[in-house]
């Protein structure tokens, strides 16, 4: 449980979004390898799954347009507690602040 609150930062607000209502995850292809922001509406995209929340989602990254479904459930504290992801694997905000910090 220890690296998916690293990973997903434990379900936070992040302080410069503001989004009170958005948890944002960041998805890296594995086949192009470029890492997708990916935001989740607590009050529209998760479903309540009586002891926590469940949120599916097909990503595309808009390098190579591959598909990506992922599963990932919350606890009722919206905390990360599994998530797994196809076609890819999750990585942290910090790795996504690289990729677009080195762009041109």
């Amino acid at each position: 449980m220890g690296f998916l609150k690293r990973l997903f930062g434990g379900g936070e607000e992040k302080p410069s979004g503001g989004d009170p209502h958005g948890i944002y995850l960041y998805a890296r292809c594995g086949q192009c390898g470029a890492i997708v922001r990916v935001r989740a509406d607590k009050q529209h995209d998760l479903m309540n799954t009586g002891g926590g929340y469940e949120w599916h989602k097909t990503i595309v990254d808009a390098r190579c347009f591959r598909r990506m479904q992922t599963v990932v459930q919350f606890d009722r504290g919206y905390n990360v507690t599994h998530a797994s992801l196809e076609g890819g694997d999750y990585v942290t905000e910090a790795d996504w602040q690289a990729q677009e910090s080195a762009r041109p």
